[in-house]
Order: C-alpha cells, then structure tokens, then sequence
C-alpha cells in the first residue's frame, strides 16, 4: 500500500468538497424522487431501491462489456 502526505488545510478542503457534493446529491436524489414519484411504477421503484441498499452495502454487479450491461439495465 502507498502512502501520501497531504497539508493539514488541504485534507479538510477534500472533506470539505466531499461533504458538499455529497449534499449536492442528496438533494438531486430528493428533486428526482419528487418529480419520478407520479411516473414509476411501484414494482420498478422497488427494484431500484434494493439495487440502490445493495450499492450503499458495497455489493455491486460487474458486466464482461457493454451490451451485457445494457441487457441488464433493460430487464429491471
């Protein structure tokens, strides 16, 4: 494992930035929620969100190429 040395000021300007765009997300999650809430089926909704928990745990899907990826993104 490398490691690097950063400047006291510069590592809190990184968490800083994190935090920040964090919330910028948080709220365009929020925005999209409200605005897709009216034209998602409650099914799909369901799906997406376990996708999304699973992601928060850290579990992810690998694809071999595109069309794989592709071919998933369409069955949910």
């Amino acid at each position: 494992m490398n490691t690097i040395t950063l400047s006291k000021t510069k590592y809190l300007n990184i968490q800083d930035s994190q935090k920040k765009l964090m919330q910028k997300v948080e709220l365009m999650q929020k925005m999209l929620l409200e605005l897709a809430e009216d034209n998602v089926r409650p099914k799909y909704a369901d799906k997406l969100n376990k996708i999304s928990a699973d992601m928060d745990k850290g579990k992810g899907v690998k694809f071999a190429n595109a069309r794989d990826m592709e071919k998933y993104l369409n069955e949910i």
